[in-house]
């Protein structure tokens, strides 16, 4: 579901400063507060703690595209994207289909009725799982980055990374509006989005969860777009977020959990339905030094996909 963006972290190689949400731990709706100066030491990140490591197999997916940017899954089959195309793989990794596209690949979802939608920077379009492209939906915004893009049964959701909002799309192209707009509570700065990661998922009960980057935090919407809780934090520790802006990505699995990725120190981690840490799938010692573009699935068996850029492949967790 994202585009894969180099920027240079300031704050996460060089500075000792970084801006933190002091929350206090509890549910969803307990989780929000505002920004304060915290102190920390970066070179603790390089080395994760073991005792929070989640016990999983992993294996490797790959394909025959190079220079991935994007993953969502169609119950047990795997679609991925790229700058050249899209294609997809069933559960053991082996190639159904693939397909070009005009522009390269910046985020991907499946709809209810199986038909892949193909997020570009500024549009969308639809393909048949035979790869015919069907529809090509008009540009909500002369200036629109899409970076994800989610479905549930009654409507597709863009996430917008130079407007900083989600947009809202019936299931035929038809656009409804805007989610996320700034307001005098508890979302005074909207989405705070400094590159280009900006990530949407739907939850089951079709429920929208955004992730803010620069608030460290994950939002819940209804279907409708009002803004329902959050819960995250900035800081260093396992259970926060770090850098300027994370997480990067995220994914929810079928018993409602969370999974997140942060880009350049990487972390991809674990919460539960309520926004508690569970721990650490994999940490930084298993990347490349500041890998990014580490988009999320979780499919119908709970498995954990990780897109590996660097690699060109796709990582695939099984927690024991």
């Amino acid at each position: 579901m994202k585009k894969v963006f180099s920027l240079t972290i300031v704050a996460v190689v060089t500075a000792v400063i970084v801006l933190c949400l002091r929350y206090q731990p509890g549910r969803a709706t307990d989780n929000c507060s505002t920004p304060t100066e915290c102190r920390y030491d970066l070179s603790k990140l390089k080395k994760t703690d073991t005792t929070l490591l989640i016990k999983a197999g992993i294996s490797y997916i790959t394909t025959t595209m190079s220079n991935l940017t994007a993953i969502a899954v169609d119950g047990i089959n795997i679609v991925i994207g790229s700058r050249t195309g899209v294609q997809i793989l069933d559960a053991g990794g082996s190639r159904v289909v693939d397909f070009s596209v005009a522009a390269p690949v910046n985020c991907l979802a499946v709809a209810p009725g199986g038909d892949i939608l193909v997020g570009l920077n500024d549009h969308i379009e639809v393909y048949g799982q035979d790869g015919t492209k069907k529809a090509e939906w008009s540009k909500p915004d002369l200036k629109t980055d899409f970076t994800s893009i989610a479905v549930s049964s009654n409507f597709v959701y863009a996430a917008d990374c130079v407007n900083r909002i989600i947009w809202r799309f019936t299931l035929s192209g038809e656009l409804l509006g805007r989610i996320g707009e700034k307001d005098n509570g508890r979302r005074k700065n909207g989405f705070v989005v400094p590159s280009a990661f900006f990530d949407v998922a739907v939850a089951a009960d079709g429920s929208l969860w955004v992730a803010n980057p620069g608030e460290h935090r994950l939002e819940h919407f209804t279907a409708d777009g009002k803004f329902l809780a959050c819960w995250g934090k900035a800081a260093l520790e396992a259970d926060g977020f770090c850098g300027c802006c994370n997480p990067s990505n995220i994914a929810i699995a079928p018993d409602g959990s969370f999974v997140t990725s942060e880009k350049h120190i990487v972390r991809v981690k674990s919460y539960d339905a309520t926004g508690a840490f569970n721990g650490i799938i994999c940490g930084q010692e298993e990347w490349e030094k500041e890998a990014v573009g580490l988009d999320l699935a979780v499919d119908s068996k709970g498995r954990i996909l990780v897109l590996d850029p660097q690699a060109d492949v796709v990582r695939v967790y099984a927690r024991k």
